[in-house]
C-alpha cells in the first residue's frame, strides 16, 4: 500500500513544528538593514579638529565611544525638534548627557551647529567662531564624539562633544 502524496493538516503541522511557523516567516520577510560603519562623522571631523589642535602645538584628541553617543543623540533630539540647541528636550546639558552615556568628566564643552553638508564645512564654521573654536582649542581636552542628524526640514544639525576624564 503507498503513503497518499498529500500531507493533508498533520502533515503540515508537523513540518511548521520541525521549522518552525517563524522560520519560514523570516526566511521570506526581507532581510534586515546593513548594520551601520563605525561612526565616520567622528572619524572625520575628529582628524580635522586635530590638525587644527596640531597647529596650535596641542595633542590630539581621540574618539570616545561614550561621548560619539552622546553626540548622536542629541543631534537626533535637535534634528527632531527642529531647533539647534545645547539644551536637551529633557532640559539636560552636554554633562548630563555625557554622565548618563558613562563617561566621569572632570571638564567638558559641546558645540552644535546645524545646516552645513559635511565635517569640512562644520569644523570651519566652529574654527570661524571664538567660543567653539576655544572649546576645540582647549589643551584639556583629551576626548572627542561627533554626531550629525539631518531633520526632516533637510537640515543636518551637528553636536561635537569633548571632555577630559576624571
Amino acid at each position: 500500500m503507498r503513503a497518499p502524496r498529500s500531507l493533508g493538516a498533520y502533515g503540515v503541522t508537523a513540518v511548521l513544528g520541525l521549522f518552525g511557523a517563524t522560520g519560514i516567516v523570516q526566511r521570506c520577510a526581507p532581510p534586515p538593514p546593513p548594520v551601520s560603519a563605525p561612526n565616520s562623522v567622528s572619524t572625520d571631523c575628529t582628524a580635522l579638529v586635530n590638525t587644527h589642535r596640531s597647529a596650535a602645538g596641542l595633542a590630539p584628541v581621540t574618539v570616545d565611544k561614550r561621548l560619539t553617543t552622546a553626540a548622536e543623540a542629541h543631534s537626533a533630539d535637535q534634528a527632531q525638534r527642529i531647533k539647534m540647541t545645547h539644551t536637551g528636550a529633557d532640559g539636560s546639558n552636554a554633562g548630563q548627557r555625557i554622565t548618563r552615556n558613562g563617561y566621569s568628566w572632570r571638564t567638558w564643552a559641546e558645540n552644535v551647529a546645524a545646516g552645513q553638508p559635511d565635517c569640512t564645512s562644520v569644523v570651519a564654521a566652529w574654527m570661524n567662531s571664538s567660543g567653539h573654536r576655544k572649546n576645540i582649542l582647549n589643551p584639556s581636552m583629551v576626548h572627542i564624539g561627533v554626531g550629525a542628524v539631518k531633520g526632516t526640514n533637510g537640515t543636518t544639525y551637528w553636536t561635537m562633544d569633548l571632555a577630559a576624564p576624571r
